[in-house]
């Protein structure tokens, strides 16, 4: 494993992190036998860095890593989130997914429009009241004292123009409760906002190959401030992989149109595969070629999916020559 610093941090994080996003599972998997598991393997591979949020999976996620790392606490660097929910409705339709997760594979059709239901009720809370008492939830559900990044969870511009969150967790940090805090932008041009405040050490912004919006703007003001990049869906939800039904990439597409125009676009980088080289691996090989770049953090459901992206750092670098067809490709 590779390791680089988090902007002017003293934190130290493996260049491949872990996305926690669906380790607690969802409505179509389910395994914390395996999730555990897995994530016990990308520690003994040399992942320190696991990014995870309250809201996933309604903070299963944290509880997971919790309980995997409850005696290494010390040897990992936990990144979680906070601001986003459901609203009551949702949170109590959603604790029926284990009676319907039996028959979820039936259900390939509704992928879209379930979860543009769900999108709908999302709620953002970024008030000194919900913060305070996210984050006691998230200690205790992490079963420790600290929390290493503390990141809002995609802000909308106006909360990051009026920038109240700040005294909030300056005060976090004076009371040891987190030791550094970023923003993990909705879109990134937030990136932007977020970049003009001295104490923000970090933000995360989606970077792929189908996906480089502002990236490189980013990057040069994010250096030259010393705040760290944390790339987020370096294999595109899915669609920068072999094996597309393995992702979520329909639960994160407005429509069936963007979806096919996105697997259409992901088409022109098959030429990156070869027998050493899957596209999953190419495609986090091309976020890391950038050293602006602090972490990725693609997903792993299971040990599979786990080796294949820490196999990335065994398989052949990109050539200069396929990354400059990479950066042709959508010019």
């Amino acid at each position: 494993m590779n390791y680089r610093k988090l902007g002017k941090t003293d934190l130290t994080i493996s260049e491949i992190g872990f996305g926690c996003q669906s380790i607690a599972g969802g409505l179509y998997y389910k395994n914390n036998n395996e999730s555990m598991k897995t994530l016990l393997g990308a520690f003994d591979s040399g992942v320190n860095f696991f990014d995870t949020s309250d809201h996933y999976s309604q903070g299963e996620s944290e509880i997971l890593i919790g309980k995997t790392f409850k005696r290494k606490r010390d040897k990992i660097i936990i990144g979680t989130k906070a601001g986003t929910l459901y609203s009551t409705p949702a949170h109590y339709i959603l604790k029926l997914r284990p009676l319907v997760r039996p028959v979820s594979k039936y259900m390939h059709s509704m992928k879209i429009p379930l979860h543009l239901m769900r999108a709908k009720q999302k709620r953002s809370d970024f008030s000194i009241k919900y913060l305070t008492q996210t984050i006691e939830k998230s200690l205790q559900r992490l079963q420790t004292d600290y929390i290493d990044l503390f990141q809002l969870h995609k802000p909308s511009k106006e909360v990051l123009q009026k920038g109240k969150f700040i005294e909030t967790l300056e005060k976090f940090k004076e009371q040891g409760k987190i030791r550094y805090y970023g923003i993990s932008c909705a879109d990134n041009e937030d990136a932007f906002i977020c970049l003009n405040y001295p104490g923000i050490s970090s933000v995360q912004i989606t970077f792929n190959m189908l996906d480089k919006k502002h990236v490189k703007e980013i990057l040069a003001c994010a250096q030259e401030k010393g705040i760290g990049v944390i790339a987020r869906n370096p294999r595109a939800q899915g669609h920068l992989t072999s094996e597309l039904s393995d992702i979520l990439a329909e639960t994160y597409a407005k429509d069936s149109k963007e979806f096919e125009n996105k697997k259409e676009r992901a088409k022109r980088f098959n030429f990156l595969v070869n027998s050493n080289r899957t596209l999953a691996q190419a495609a986090l090989q091309y976020v890391l070629s950038y050293k602006g770049v602090s972490a990725a953090i693609p997903r792993s459901v299971n040990r599979k999916q786990l080796k294949e992206n820490l196999d990335t750092l065994n398989s052949p670098l990109l050539t200069n020559e396929e990354l400059e067809r990479i950066y042709s490709i959508e010019k």
